[in-house]
């Protein structure tokens, strides 16, 4: 097939085609994350950034390749997801940018939208890391560049570039240690990939069956009214989507039945579509995964809905809301985080954590729904901090993203936070707090691997200290005891150890027991976090 431009129409499909690449390769992307513990979440922010620029470019048709590439730009800004998927949307913005004035593309302009398309996503990375998507992405174009482009087909154009980006990707555990360290090549880099391979069969013809299914597809499933806060017994509005190679999987439906009431549950070959009102939507998540991937996840607290309409609707009357001084957004899983973020003052939390990154979207949203003159934007989880700034960048309104790397910088920020001390005092008093937590996840491993010298099976214990695995053990007690232990210092004065949905109160009062007769100086503290994944997240200062 001897293609030498696209128009609208062929770039259109290409996009189309790179996304559903991406979903078919998703999870092996997934398996590609460093650490072996369960947030291994690239392909699917890949996916769903890559979904949401899909959606826009549905809205109408498009006469030129820039207008099309301009519809994409603006959907995967909108819709990115993680550090992965923010990139991506750079990406994409770039690449716009580099044949903003172009009706058709002959190759040489295509190589020119990845040379534009790799410069932009390296100046949105504050320190761009080598042996990343940046890598693949940058070498990749560099071999476009230099191509004779002259009289050149884009079969044989992407075919050469692809293998370009494939040598990129097999030498990135030589340029990052820690790819090498998990034997492993870099996840955003292979995602970008198939994106190409899905632009190669989009010229080619080789069209997978479109279906597409959004971030915001379960706004089709049934709605919910406003009951009064009274009459609602379970109080989450509770939507997914999930793909399943399961053929009958109505042990699902049942099982979420048991959570709640006006159940939805909806099979449609590989993909079904479930809604519930209950009190567990992580109960409900996670009986969802031992089914099959999530597409996409909605949660809504009808209670607060409700409250903040009446709320809204007596002020209206009132006249004008009047502006407060500070407010503030959290991301976080889990009741007693939730809670505890609430008594701390967060006005709006934004539900997600690990394998549930909120979009830029999601955080814009949360801004417009929040009347005071500055926003902080605590995101709690390093790899939704790109999205919390994108948002920030695209906002009108005066906010600061704190880099919150994890729930217990995020709280003790906020205990240090000051309502009498001005925006820059307070960032950087809050800043300096950061400095002093540190982070102990107790959670487990999804596969079996060698990292850092330790050989690590499916499901034992990890103790994770701000970002390094420290202990690998049987149990999740062991795994909590053990942590502390390497975690402790002769500075460390409180232990704050918040639980999750799978842990036992009465257990972990029993290790705290112990743990207190082991560090008789040390002040140890014990909540519900109700957060899934990870048994214990543990604060230490």
């Amino acid at each position: 097939m001897d293609i030498k431009s696209i128009d609208a129409g062929l770039l259109t499909k290409m996009f189309i085609q790179g996304t559903l690449s991406l979903d078919k390769d998703k999870e092996k992307i997934n398996g590609l994350n460093v650490f072996p513990v369960p947030d291994g979440d690239t392909g699917t922010n890949m996916t769903l950034t890559m979904q949401s620029a899909i959606e826009e470019l549905s809205k109408k048709e498009y006469s030129t390749v820039a207008a099309v590439s301009k519809a994409v730009s603006k959907g995967s800004l909108m819709g990115a997801r993680g550090n992965s998927g923010v990139i991506l949307s750079q990406i994409f913005r770039g690449f716009a940018k580099g044949i903003e004035d172009k009706e058709v593309l002959s190759p040489a302009d295509f190589a020119r939208g990845l040379k534009t398309a790799a410069s932009t996503a390296y100046k949105a990375v504050l320190k761009p890391v080598e042996g990343t998507i940046l890598t693949v992405m940058r070498l990749t174009a560099e071999k476009a560049e230099h191509l004779n482009l002259e009289d050149i087909a884009f079969h044989d154009f992407f075919k050469i570039i692809i293998a370009a980006a494939n040598e990129a990707l097999k030498d990135t555990p030589n340029q990052l240690e820690v790819l090498r360290q998990a034997g492993v090549v870099d996840a955003g880099g292979m995602g970008f990939i198939s994106i190409l391979n899905g632009f190669n069969n989009g010229v080619l013809g080789r069209e997978m069956e479109e279906n597409i299914v959004t971030a915001k597809a379960t706004e089709s499933l049934a709605g919910h009214g406003h009951a009064a806060p009274g009459d609602i017994t379970f109080q989450y509005c509770t939507e997914f989507i999930i793909k399943t190679p399961h053929e009958d999987a109505t042990a699902l439906r049942d099982e979420v039945f048991t959570l709640g009431d006006s159940m939805v549950f909806v099979q449609d070959e590989d993909l079904v579509k479930v809604h519930v009102h209950t009190n567990n939507p992580g109960i409900a998540i996670e009986a969802a995964l031992r089914y099959g991937d999530l597409v996409s996840v909605k949660i809504d607290n009808m209670k607060e809905q409700h409250e903040n309409i009446l709320f809204k609707e007596s002020q209206e009357k009132k006249g004008a809301l009047e502006k407060k001084k500070y407010g503030f957004i959290a991301v976080a899983m889990g009741e007693g985080l939730k809670e505890i973020f609430e008594n701390l003052g967060v006005d709006h939390i934004i539900f997600g954590g690990q394998t549930m990154n909120p979009s830029t979207e999601d955080i814009m949203a949360a801004m417009e729904e929040i009347n005071a003159e500055h926003v902080f934007i605590l995101p709690n989880n390093p790899n939704i901090i790109m999205a919390a700034n994108q948002a920030r960048e695209l906002s009108r309104g005066d906010v600061t993203v704190l880099p919150t790397r994890s729930i217990p910088q995020g709280i003790s920020a906020l205990v240090g936070f000051n309502e009498e001390l001005g925006v820059k005092q307070n960032e950087e008093e809050m800043l300096k707090i950061l400095r002093s937590v540190k982070t102990l996840q107790i959670t487990y491993s999804v596969r079996d691997t060698n990292f850092d010298s330790k050989a690590i099976k499916k499901d034992d214990i990890l103790g994770i200290l701000d970002g390094e695995i420290v202990c690998v053990e049987a149990t999740i007690a062991d795994g909590l005891v053990k942590g502390i232990e390497k975690a402790i210092d002769e500075d460390t004065e409180i232990i704050a150890i918040y639980y999750g949905e799978e842990v036992d109160k009465a257990q972990t009062e029993a290790l705290v027991e112990k743990l207190q007769e082991n560090y008789p100086d040390t002040d140890f503290e014990i909540y519900y976090g109700g957060q899934p994944l990870y048994y214990y997240l543990v604060s230490l200062e």
